[in-house]
């Protein structure tokens, strides 16, 4: 079965050619589109879909509102979040709401795929150019006095897949890196989220910079 997507956007281009691209892919199929934060609003409490592709900056209602509105609506909707941002704070913001993915608008359409997939299946999802954003705010400063012991709950591999995904590496990269298969990286992943009880990859890198896995160049 097809993953049904709304595009919200108010560049009538930009949905467009966001739409060509999702529709090349078999298991992905475009239901609807809104140019508002109103339409948007609407499409979200007459349609049957399975994935907001939400822009941050949307006219008559703002993309974070829009999602606050949408989650109430409907709780457990996947909302991938689109933006030229690349700011913690938004990210930081749009995940407390409720929203699984944000992706920057001048990444891949591969990232975008990805992130589709990746909330659909019910996990969270941040643009590897974004988090690598983020480690270069954070590394530098004092260490965070919140360090506590989680991070000897994790074997070696562990703390070396924690890394890598901290650093934005997908699952087919780390397999790479380790020379394991993409299954068990992702087994890794899951083992070590649930030791550590994160809940993003956002969690994820301030976990490992605040534990010191990840180091300036």
């Amino acid at each position: 079965m097809s993953i049904r997507i709304l595009i919200a956007d108010d560049h009538a281009v930009f949905r467009s050619g966001l739409k060509a691209l999702l529709e090349k892919e078999p298991d992905l199929e475009v239901v609807a589109e809104a140019g508002d934060g109103v339409a948007a609003v609407e499409a979200v409490k007459r349609l049957k879909f399975d994935v907001l592709l939400l822009d941050l900056s949307m006219p008559k209602l703002s993309g974070a509102r829009v999602a606050e509105i949408a989650l109430k609506t409907r709780p457990h909707l996947a909302i991938v979040v689109l933006t030229m941002h690349e700011d913690e704070y938004y990210l930081q913001e749009l995940f407390k709401i409720g929203a699984r993915a944000f992706v920057l608008k001048k990444s891949t359409g591969t990232e975008l795929i990805q992130a589709i997939r990746v909330v659909h299946r019910g996990e969270q999802f941040v643009d590897p150019a974004l988090a690598g954003h983020m480690i270069s705010t954070y590394v530098g400063n004092a260490p965070s006095k919140k360090v506590d012991g989680r991070l000897d709950l994790l074997t070696p591999r562990e703390q070396e897949v924690c890394t890598l995904l901290a650093y934005g590496h997908t699952n087919a990269e780390i397999a790479e890196k380790l020379i394991i298969s993409e299954r068990t990286v992702e087994s890794h992943r899951t083992h070590l989220l649930g030791k550590l009880d994160l809940k993003s990859r956002a969690e994820l890198v301030r976990f490992s910079i605040d534990h010191g896995l990840l180091k300036s160049s």
